[in-house]
């Protein structure tokens, strides 16, 4: 039977008594999760009268610079711009994160919006690979671009080529970069294919490019020449030759690359693209990364380590509350939830699912025992909502999605890690806290309520019998001589409210009872 209105409105003001910091240093931490959501979800406006975008992808390419790409490219065009600037200053990276972003950059409507690469240093790699997606590409003087070798580190240490079924893939990217953004496709394979050769044949139609793989087609279709060695002849007259050897990849100075038609202009720096362009650089609309989403980059490797954490500390405050580790849980928690959210793996659905898992549970404990029901509910939607944030958003619910396995496997993979750090730190914690000093002080100030007239030491308590203020299941609270008192049963059996109890021992701050039946 539920308990009547006004006993349930006073369970609940004894709760949040209880815990009045952690309660609402909890609650504040969830507010600030949403509207932290809220807020990053909200419209980009673009300047008025101007519809060019900025994006600068600077250093190591991996996944998390990808969703930051296509993140920055969606807000771009929800503002109406129609042209992005994307500065590249880049040696590289992975080879999935180089291609999820070649991917987004292809995948847009051709002209919706326009895609710009300005190159000021280098894009070697991945980079190059990324920028030969753009529509147009602007160098300094100084810029280089090319030599998207894949490479893999070995067990010593040392850099070896990829095997050909994963060149075979890169080739392919990068043709299909070719033939939809216009670049020469034998010019740009052989910036990836070391062991090919790229010819230069000149017709009377002109000057053709031809990639290793090629040359047989070609030759069959033009009878009239004739392979030697290194170059083709015509009768007696020579009309092509090997321009790149095998082991060789392409590479360009910024005035190659141009003089080759693999860029589309040489400027002095960013504020001269801009003119150019004919845009003024203070209408532009930056979305270059805040610092919050900077500070996620760093912190991402790091995720499943903040996530144990913040359950860890929350079961140390259930354990010893008074606030202290509810608040460095809520320190974890949103550390965790903003590098997830900047990668695009969290959002309203993993937050509310954990919210509602830490309700359930602390209903359950303290307000509405159900014997471990709630509790169990509580559990399950705590691992969902952690699951889920460590999988991409946009593939969450699509099991059909490419990946989704993989990422799912990943997802688990992450969570069993959090939840073992979580497991070890409170093992650690119950082993070492009894020994240290501030520990044990916390532990008596958090064994009697303040609401006690007469000092209680912690030895004093054990043989004292008490009345269980809520259910223990196993963890509640009792009351003696009018204080209010952390406590849990002894082998984990469920008291009932009003139950008579006796402590037999005091174990982390928290009295140990068991139930004296024949007096109930």
């Amino acid at each position: 039977m539920a308990a009547p209105p006004s006993e349930a409105i006073t369970a609940w003001s004894l709760a949040l008594r209880r815990y009045p910091l952690g309660m609402r240093t909890l609650l504040a931490y969830f507010l600030c999760l949403i509207s932290l959501v809220h807020a990053a979800d909200g419209p980009v406006i673009a300047p008025a009268g101007q519809t060019t975008a900025y994006i600068p992808i600077e250093g190591m390419i991996n996944d998390l610079k990808a969703r930051y790409f296509k993140r920055a490219l969606d807000d771009a065009a929800k503002a109406g711009c129609t042209q992005v600037v994307v500065h590249l200053t880049t040696d590289g990276g992975t080879l999935d994160g180089g291609r999820q972003m070649l991917d987004t950059a292809l995948s847009l409507d051709k002209g919706k919006p326009s895609l710009v690469a300005f190159i000021d240093n280098r894009a070697y790699s991945a980079g190059a690979m990324i920028a030969y997606g753009h529509d147009r590409i602007y160098l300094t003087p100084q810029a280089t671009i090319g030599d998207i070798g894949v490479i893999f580190q070995n067990k010593d240490g040392g850099m070896e080529y990829a095997p050909e079924k994963i060149e075979s893939v890169v080739r392919t990217l990068l043709l299909n970069a070719a033939q939809n953004k216009g670049w020469n496709g034998a010019k740009l394979v052989k910036m990836t294919a070391r062991n090919q050769e790229l010819w230069r044949v000149t017709l009377d139609a002109g000057s053709e490019w031809i990639i290793g793989d090629d040359l047989a087609a070609f030759l069959t279709n033009h009878p009239e020449l004739e392979r030697k060695e290194d170059h083709l002849l015509k009768g007696t007259t020579r009309v092509g030759e090997v321009v790149k050897g095998k082991d060789r990849l392409m590479s360009y100075t910024a005035k190659d690359a141009l003089d080759e038609r693999m860029a589309s202009g040489l400027v002095d720096n960013l504020d001269a693209l801009y003119r150019q362009m004919g845009v003024e650089k203070s209408t532009v609309l930056d979305l270059s990364p805040t610092s919050t989403e900077s500070v996620s980059w760093i912190l991402a490797g790091w995720a499943p380590l903040l996530a144990g954490l913040a359950v860890l500390f929350i079961v140390l405050e259930f354990k010893m509350p008074g606030g202290l580790f509810i608040s460095l849980a809520a320190i974890a928690g949103v550390a965790f939830f903003i590098c997830q959210f900047y990668q695009d793996l969290a959002s309203y659905v993993e937050v509310l699912l954990m919210l509602g898992g830490i309700v359930a549970v602390v209903l359950d404990i303290f307000i509405l025992p159900t014997g471990g029901l709630l509790s169990a509910l509580g559990l399950m939607l705590l691992g969902s909502g952690l699951v889920l944030s460590f999988m991409p958003n946009i593939d969450q619910f699509n099991p059909s999605a490419e990946g989704w396995g993989d990422n799912l496997l990943g997802a688990f993979r992450h969570s069993i890690f959090a939840l073992t750090m979580m497991a070890a730190g409170l093992l650690v914690a119950i082993g070492a806290a009894p020994r240290l000093k501030a520990m044990r002080r916390l532990s008596v100030q958090t064994a009697i309520d303040g609401t006690s007239q007469t000092p209680v030491t912690g030895a004093s308590l054990v043989g004292r019998h008490g009345v269980a203020r809520t259910g223990l299941s196993p963890a509640g609270f009792i009351t003696l001589d009018g204080a209010e008192i952390s406590a849990s049963s002894q082998h984990g059996e469920y008291v009932a409210p009003g139950a008579l109890v006796e402590i037999v021992e005091l174990r982390f701050g928290e009295a140990v009872v068991r139930p004296l039946k024949d007096h109930a």
